[in-house]
């Protein structure tokens, strides 16, 4: 039964059940792996799924289904649960569906090219990156994770209000976590790669990096407790600014898990050189699509500009509880999931300060580049952090030792405002829906703990 065909059928027997309005919206996704160890191939995965959820009003309020099925036999079970649930909904606030935009905003999502790369051709990509890693230096001993992937997904939302939507994109990664051992000292590193062409991955180069990375690790020791100036490189940055990314979400606010709410737009939030985007469409990341999951139009849009609060994120329902309109950021966690709110490509705009100008303006500092424990070191409404991290200690300007078994500490609110530098490197992750981009940043007075 094509996608067409199901649509049609559910939304009639939707209107002849008494839903006032309803929503259909699927996903499809194909993807592969390979992960090789030893020259074996130590993992092979190739999967197919899709779904289709449901969503319309009954009685007046919202009611959800969802099935792994696409086909005639599980329409009426679906109109029931989605009924049966509408009848459970205790919240007062009318959740409604989109007729939609005028327009949407273009973007390529998808590459046919990489259809072409066969599977042969990804796990020799994923042997001849181990071979080479181990290869580079005698203390490496091993490539603890070496992965090829690729997946194409498929999204689609139609409605009774005539809104019909699809978008299509595909990405290639390659992970790679090498490890290196000298005088009794153990120390990896990943180095993770993302794109729409493997003709542009170049595994000598990733493999590089990664032993690169666990090689200057080799030696690492704490340091004496203190108060010091931190440079989070652009990785640690995004790490750090994902995990409190809820804090600008506008229904977190309104259900107090978020000290930010729509009384503080316009209020001075963090340093004055600060700028921080959430843009539907960036062509810098593989994130970029053209609608959220209502079948809104994505938006570019400062959340704080020059230091100063412009927007919180919003969805439909919780924009409509402020009196504004949606940014375009409603998301949905899987085909039958309630409708919530994520960014879309968010990050902080860089300077044109290079990261060895960075590291040359800190005369005493630590240099931060990986972090622990940020899900369970954090709390998501009042700021605070206290995370177990490695890095390199700075003096007179220069990255010289590297340190480890430290945990550094702060609060989310005073980094943004004690960020005094932004570097010009920044970079994305990109999962396909949505992306997370920072570059190095200065944090003045973050506590450390270590000898």
């Amino acid at each position: 039964m094509t996608f067409t065909e199901f649509k049609q059928e559910l939304f009639a027997k939707a209107k002849d059940k008494g839903f006032t309005d309803y929503e259909i919206y699927f996903a499809g996704n194909n993807s592969f792996s390979v992960r090789v160890f030893d020259q074996e191939i130590s993992e092979y995965k190739s999967t197919v799924s899709q779904g289709v959820g449901f969503r319309g009003t009954f009685g007046g309020k919202m009611g959800y289904a969802s099935s792994e099925k696409m086909d005639a036999s599980i329409i009426e079970m679906m109109l029931e649960n989605a009924a049966a649930n509408a009848g459970i909904i205790e919240d007062e606030a009318v959740e409604k569906l989109y007729p939609g935009d005028e327009s949407y905003p273009e973007v390529v999502t998808f590459n046919p090219a990489l259809d072409d790369v066969t599977a042969e051709e990804k796990i020799k990509m994923a042997m001849e990156m181990e071979t080479y890693a181990k290869s580079l230096d005698p203390r490496v001993k091993m490539a603890d994770f070496c992965t090829i992937g690729s997946q194409e997904s498929e999204v689609a939302i139609a409605n009774s209000y005539g809104l019909d939507l699809n978008k299509k994109l595909n990405l290639a990664s390659a992970v790679l976590i090498a490890r290196v051992e000298e005088d009794g000292s153990n120390k990896s590193a990943m180095e993770i790669w993302t794109g729409r062409d493997f003709a542009d991955f170049d595994y000598k180069a990733h493999a590089q990096k990664a032993v690169d990375k666990a090689l200057s690790n080799l030696g690492a020791k704490p340091i004496p407790s203190g108060a010091y100036p931190i440079i989070f490189d652009n990785r640690t940055a995004r790490d750090l600014f994902s995990v409190f990314s809820g804090i600008f979400m506008a229904e977190n606010g309104q259900k107090g898990f978020s000290l930010l709410n729509k009384n503080r737009v316009g209020e001075v939030i963090a340093a004055p050189h600060i700028t921080l985007r959430d843009d539907g469409v960036c062509d810098l990341s593989l994130g970029s699509f053209s609608f959220d999951a209502e079948g809104v139009a994505t938006k570019q849009k400062a959340i704080i500009e020059n230091g100063e609060l412009k927007t919180l994120l919003y969805n439909l329902k919780s924009a409509e509880k402020d009196g504004v309109k949606s940014t375009g950021n409603a998301a949905k966690a899987s085909i039958g999931g309630a409708i919530t709110t994520s960014t879309t490509n968010y990050y902080l705009v860089p300077s044109e300060t290079s990261f060895d100008e960075l590291i040359s303006g800190v005369e005493n500092g630590v240099l931060i580049t990986d972090m622990a424990g940020l899900h369970s070191g954090v709390n998501p409404v009042s700021g605070d952090f206290s995370v177990s991290a490695d890095g390199f200690l700075i003096e007179n300007g220069k990255k010289t030792k590297p340190v480890e078994q430290i945990t550094i500490a702060g609060n989310f609110f005073d980094v943004l405002k004690n960020i005094t530098a932004v570097g010009g490197d920044l970079k994305f992750h990109s999962t396909g829906h949505g992306g997370v981009g920072m570059p190095s940043i200065v944090v003045d007075g973050i506590r450390v703990s270590g000898l």
